[in-house]
């Protein structure tokens, strides 16, 4: 209405000459439009998005333009400014469901999945059977935890179109994580009777085999994949996980290089290969991982604790904290968090607060073998050698063999 308003006194106030200005500027707006589409197909953004600018300066009624360069914003990352655009895309064409769509996309991207499953309910209330719609809300049910809702969508897309192979093998997934094997396994065959070629359906029957224990048989699954589809970086990436279970890191490594080089967006494939390179001793490049892995997944905290642990044991002290501060402001009661700033505090020599520090952190997670072994190493060197090894025996029996080594220096030659 506002936007009526003020056309309205445009009008009033300036007659002459408006009427043959507006048809021009539109006409140029959509030359702006085209040749940004020239643009985007060449890579080049930030001449595309000038170009966006100027459409939108030309003509700011025009929903295609907005919605051009909100999707070009989530593209460079800028995912806020990419919101405002798509919102106004959807405010000057309410009947469109791709706007739909890309708006729930880009809330996805800065992790507001309840905003996106508001934006897909309310155009599935226009548009029920928009196979689109409702892929992307199975995607965002999945992430809120909803698995039945998810399944439920799927159900219906494939009542849609029955013949679409892929569908099966996306509900096969979510019927996996739901522990529901037997139906995921139904849904493959389908999907492998309707396309019988196909590696992605290879690859979540190692996925399969991964959820039952069975490591050796996902990597017979995963090696099949490949075989059909050696381009499928995600293939790599999961047999990277079976050969990881199988003790083989070297190898899993490996194999997560050659899905990154394939798929270079893969947030969760970085943090698992830089958990790897941490292992191995590659610490530089363990570091550089985890800060991609973020970049692209700010909400991945395991991501950013890896970061800070590693940030202290390159001396980066000061970095390590202010991660530590940043993972506890979002949630106070992350004992990871807790235990990294503690063991920050313990660098520094505040003693003090880092006991204050495992302490909490083993309240909220009484397993918490590395706090235990911190809290020990602590009280040892407060002069609270009793406490301090109790903690360290608990930290060994626990599982960890560091705790193990320093009981037997600091406390016993028993174990």
């Amino acid at each position: 209405m506002r936007l009526l308003t003020a056309l309205t006194i445009f009008v009033l106030t300036h007659m002459s000459g408006y009427a043959q200005m507006a048809p021009s500027h539109q006409a140029e707006a959509q030359e702006r439009l085209s040749r940004a589409e020239n643009h985007m197909r060449l890579a080049n953004w930030w001449e595309a998005l000038q170009l966006y600018h100027e459409a939108i300066a030309l003509d700011p009624s025009n929903a295609e333009a907005y919605a051009a360069r909100g999707k070009l914003l989530a593209r460079l990352g800028r995912n806020k400014e990419a919101q405002l655009d798509l919102q106004k895309a959807t405010e000057l064409n309410p009947y469109a469901p791709k706007l739909a769509d890309e708006q729930a996309r880009v809330k996805m991207l800065i992790a507001d999945y309840q905003g996106a499953k508001a934006d897909l309910d309310r155009a599935l209330r226009q548009f029920p059977q928009d196979t689109l719609l409702l892929t992307e809300r199975a995607i965002v049910l999945t992430e809120l935890g909803n698995i039945e809702g998810a399944i439920a969508d799927y159900d219906t897309l494939i009542t849609l179109n029955p013949a679409n192979y892929v569908i099966y093998l996306q509900r096969a997934i979510l019927l996996t994580r739901d522990g529901q094997l037997d139906a995921a396994e139904d849904d493959l065959r389908t999907a492998s009777e309707l396309h019988p070629d196909c590696g992605i359906t290879y690859d979540i029957e190692g996925l399969i085999r991964l959820a039952e224990n069975r490591p050796e048989e996902a990597i017979v699954s995963f090696d099949r994949a490949l075989e059909l589809n050696p381009e499928l970086g995600m293939a790599y990436v999961n047999r990277a996980q079976a050969l990881k279970m199988l003790g083989d890191t070297l190898a899993a490594l490996e194999d997560l290089n050659k899905g990154l080089a394939i798929e270079l967006d893969m947030a969760n494939a970085l943090l698992n290969r830089a958990l790897a390179r941490k292992s191995l001793g590659d610490i530089e490049g363990a570091f550089e991982d985890f800060k991609k892995s973020i970049k692209m997944n700010p909400e991945n905290t395991l991501a950013s604790y890896n970061e800070g642990l590693l940030r202290k044991q390159l001396g980066d002290r000061t970095g390590a904290m202010e991660l530590a501060e940043q993972l506890i402001r979002q949630n106070p009661d992350d004992p990871e968090a807790l235990n990294l700033r503690g063991s920050v505090y313990a660098a520094f020599n505040d003693l003090q607060n880092a006991l204050r520090d495992f302490d909490r952190a083993i309240q909220l997670k009484p397993d918490h073998a590395q706090a235990y072994h911190n809290r020990g190493t602590v009280r040892i060197f407060n002069h609270q050698q009793p406490q301090g090894c109790d903690d360290l025996r608990k930290s060994g029996d626990l599982g960890l063999g560091e705790a193990r080594e320093k009981y037997r220096a600091f406390c016993s030659i028993r174990w």
